[in-house]
């Protein structure tokens, strides 16, 4: 008897020793099971973060690619290489920009088309976020045929504070479309008068007269009463920077070129015909530091018409096109665009110059029949046009040094 119960109780202690192995059995294949899953789902997660930071990599480049062209089209260009690439600063920048979300910053470089330099290239913009996280994606571009719409039929490109001055009731700036037999044209109406930013806008408002405020018509014009003025502010307009760079390709292409400081009755006959004619329109470039139109002096021209200096118009001009007026390099508050006399004018009139003076019988038209003249001037078109995209690439959808991609 005390045999077998001996017997008994070894049995059990073996019985416990092989529970217990069993125990730690289970839990050793849980925490590795357990591991296992958690590697598993860190993995998931990381390929999940990384496929979001790729996706939003590849959108901020996409975004910074549209700013970009944003910017460059509200002015349009002439000659994509001289304008865009040199002129990069004036648009963008080369350094990198804050997307203002997430910590992701972006930059955007232009490149020309060497086989075509002056109307295509591409757009090549770069995005960085959290955790290194890299994206580029290139645009192709290429300059429309169709031409831009300018900001106004006056437009002050200047952002410092301007003053603007208008004389008696006789003048007239309209915005909207005109042909040339007095007509209306068919092109959306733009601001009579049009500003780089709201103080100025404000300014030329505050110059009007009671009884001039229905002289500037076109885009947002109330008749009232009281009358609304068309002039409104084109933030996005050609800065001084940027008209001057117009100019500069502008002045690339074949033109003629005066010294003149003033026209008058004594040399009127000299001008006849020498600043373009409706069957060939032409660049005018006026190099002295003023052109003075006075007393009976009377001009005609067609295409554009450029003033390195001020311009003062007291006689008689009939302009059909775009006039840009750079004035001195240091624009001073000595400079001063004068439109009074007889001047009439269809298309539109860019200045940078400070001030402003607007009276006499003055008729500033808009006129997108006119701005034709000024696209005429040159093979490749003489009044600037937006870039349209050609073709949309995420570089890490194909081979590097292939579609513009680095």
């Amino acid at each position: 008897m005390k045999s077998m119960t001996k017997r008994n109780r070894s049995n059990g202690r073996d019985e416990r020793g092989v529970v217990l192995a069993a125990v730690i059995f289970s839990l050793a294949a849980l925490l590795i099971g357990s591991a296992g899953a958690l590697l598993v789902g860190s993995g998931d997660i990381q390929a999940t973060r990384n496929y979001r930071g790729a996706s939003q990599a590849t959108f901020v480049a996409e975004s910074a690619l549209t700013h970009a062209l944003q910017d460059v089209n509200a002015v349009g260009v002439i000659n994509y290489e001289n304008e865009v690439v040199d002129g990069w600063g004036n648009f963008f920048g080369s350094s990198d920009q804050d997307f203002g979300f997430g910590g992701w910053q972006y930059a955007v470089q232009p490149v020309a088309d060497p086989a075509a330099p002056a109307q295509q290239g591409w757009f090549i913009a770069s995005a960085a976020g959290p955790e290194g996280v890299r994206a580029t994606a290139v645009a192709r571009v290429a300059r429309s045929n169709i031409p831009g719409t300018a900001p106004g039929a006056i437009y002050l490109a200047n952002d410092n504070p301007t003053d603007a001055t208008f004389q008696g009731n006789n003048f007239l700036v309209d915005g909207n479309d005109h042909n040339l037999d007095g007509t209306p044209g068919t092109e959306p109406a733009v601001p009579g008068i049009a500003t780089r930013n709201d103080t100025n806008t404000q300014e030329t408002i505050d110059a009007l007269g009671g009884a001039q405020l229905d002289n500037v018509e076109g885009l947002g014009f109330q008749a009232g009463p009281p009358p609304v003025p068309a002039i409104q502010t084109a933030p996005s307009g050609a800065s001084v920077a940027q008209l001057n760079a117009l100019i500069d390709s502008l002045l690339a292409e074949p033109h003629n070129t005066f010294n003149t400081t003033q026209i008058n009755n004594s040399n009127t006959p000299t001008f006849a015909g020498a600043l373009g004619t409706a069957a060939s329109p032409q660049i005018s470039h006026f190099t002295a530091n003023e052109l003075q139109i006075r007393g009976n002096g009377s001009i005609e021209g067609y295409g554009i018409m450029i003033i390195e200096g001020d311009l003062t118009i007291q006689g008689t001009l009939d302009f059909y096109g775009l006039i840009l007026v750079r004035g001195e390099t240091a624009i001073n508050e000595d400079s001063e665009l004068g439109v009074t006399g007889n001047a009439t004018v269809y298309g539109s009139l860019w200045t940078a110059n400070l001030n402003l003076v607007v009276g006499g019988s003055a008729l500033v038209n808009y006129s997108s029949e006119a701005l034709a003249f000024a696209n005429q001037v040159i093979p490749n078109g003489g009044f600037p046009t937006p870039l349209n995209v050609v073709s949309l690439v995420d570089c890490s959808q194909v081979p590097g040094g292939l579609h513009g991609c680095p």
